[in-house]
């Protein structure tokens, strides 16, 4: 069985990304999965949580093609900063919707045994 090179094993090691870098090419990915959970629900209401879902499946495995093609350089780093900005702005607001359809489905399905404590629903078996 061969190594799995992880992303941010080829992104240190290969691509020969600073540290100070990653950071950054993080930290903006990070602020797109905030954006993504911020906006899920309006995103949810407008275009409906199956499609929300769905694309951002589809968003997710395409993101890791630019990972594949990158070299060295500013430009690359940039580019997958945003590519990572947009994945996780997807997988969040997909997880998100997720998460609303699986609640709304076990309301559904549990009925009155979901009592109020503290403030949140708990289903009781």
């Amino acid at each position: 069985m061969g190594d799995t090179v992880s992303a941010e094993t080829n992104l240190l090691a290969v691509l020969k990304v600073t540290p100070t870098a990653f950071g950054v090419i993080m930290g903006v990915g990070g602020a797109g999965s905030l954006a993504g959970a911020l906006l899920a629900p309006k995103i949810a209401s407008r275009f409906g949580i199956g499609p929300t879902i769905i694309v951002g499946f589809a968003v997710s495995p395409l993101a890791q093609v630019p990972l594949l093609l990158a070299g060295p350089g500013l430009l690359w780093q940039s580019a997958l900063a945003l590519v990572l900005a947009v994945q996780l702005f997807w997988a969040t607001a997909s997880g998100t919707s997720q998460r609303s359809l699986s609640w709304g489905v076990s309301v559904l399905s549990h009925g009155r045994s979901l009592v109020p404590v503290n403030g949140v629903l708990l289903a009781l078996r």
